[in-house]
């Protein structure tokens, strides 16, 4: 496809195309996972990123993870790993645009830090638990 580069994620069948959108259940079926989580996860490994803008208003440069002991831990996981995932931003209902293939640069746990990034998505201050800062491929 002109215009186009084609992504191949390492052990599956899918090539995603960047700027193209995709179902999740597409995505699911690539790469595993659920299909509501922002870090859909298989095998103890973070496969993909699913990241909704009015939850993370500078996705995918920069991530909100939210509190509660499941999205804290695969946060965590996500940024420990080394690979770069394949990132989707939603575009429309059932419709998540690929955006590249990312991993975590860095990871801020600093209260004032996570309030000021609250608020600028218009997000409860106490909703965040991290902020995630990627870096693409």
């Amino acid at each position: 496809m002109i215009g186009h580069k084609l992504i191949s994620w390492p052990g599956t069948m899918r090539d995603f195309v960047f700027g193209q959108s995709y179902t999740r259940g597409e995505i699911r079926q690539a790469l595993g996972g659920d299909l509501s989580s922002s870090l859909p996860h298989r095998d103890g490994r973070v496969v993909c990123g699913c990241f909704r803008p009015d939850l993370n208003p500078d996705a995918p440069d920069v991530i909100l993870s939210a509190r509660g002991p499941r999205i804290e831990r695969w946060a965590r996981v996500f940024a420990t790993q080394r690979e770069f995932i394949p990132c989707f931003v939603k575009a429309d209902t059932n419709a998540w645009e690929y955006v590249g293939r990312f991993c975590v640069r860095r990871v801020i746990s600093d209260l004032v830090e996570l309030r000021a990034r609250a608020r600028a998505a218009s997000r409860p201050p106490k909703d965040l638990s991290m902020v995630l800062y990627l870096r693409g491929r």
